[in-house]
């Protein structure tokens, strides 16, 4: 799981205004293997638990393995699923003076927030291990997929920025 930095210049709300310098941060889950090699060692261990099945089940008479191998194929195509719904979780965050824009993705979901960058508040949660956005009402937590270590220095720069450029 990690998080990356990134300043770039992007053109002001207004048609004559030059540059306005903006940071990014992404965050997202580390999956080490891509969608579709993902989908093929699932395909394959389905394919291998199901072959071992029938195997069994007729060159030894144990018919009883047949129906435990297509459970177990369920079981796997079951946890594929929960996992790549999953897969493409994270956070962008935006900051473009005067407003922070806050991307949360999850469960093939997006959700877009604006927040006042000169009232946001940036709080690191105790229970469970997420940093919090607030603006007066609004309470967003971001950076989840973070490990405890980089959630630490994800505040900082996040104050130093945020305190920076308001």
């Amino acid at each position: 799981m990690y998080a990356y930095f990134r300043r770039s210049y992007r053109p002001g709300p207004f048609d004559d205004e030059g540059g306005v310098p903006s940071r990014e941060w992404r965050i997202k889950r580390n999956c080490s293997l891509t969608p579709r090699q993902s989908l093929a060692a699932t395909v394959f261990l389905m394919a291998l638990e199901l072959a071992i099945g029938v195997a069994a089940s007729f060159a030894f008479g144990a018919w009883l393995t047949l129906p435990f191998s297509m459970l177990c194929t369920v079981a796997v195509g079951i946890a594929f699923i929960a996992y790549s719904r999953h897969a493409t979780d994270g956070e962008v965050l935006t900051f473009a003076p005067p407003f922070v824009i806050v991307e949360v993705h999850e469960c093939g979901r997006r959700t877009m927030y604006r927040m006042n960058a000169a009232r946001l508040a940036v709080s690191l949660g105790d229970s469970d291990g997420a940093v919090y956005l607030c603006d007066g009402w609004q309470r967003i937590p971001v950076g989840r997929q973070l490990p405890a270590a980089a959630r630490a220095e994800f505040v900082r720069q996040l104050r130093r920025f945020i305190v920076a450029d308001c």
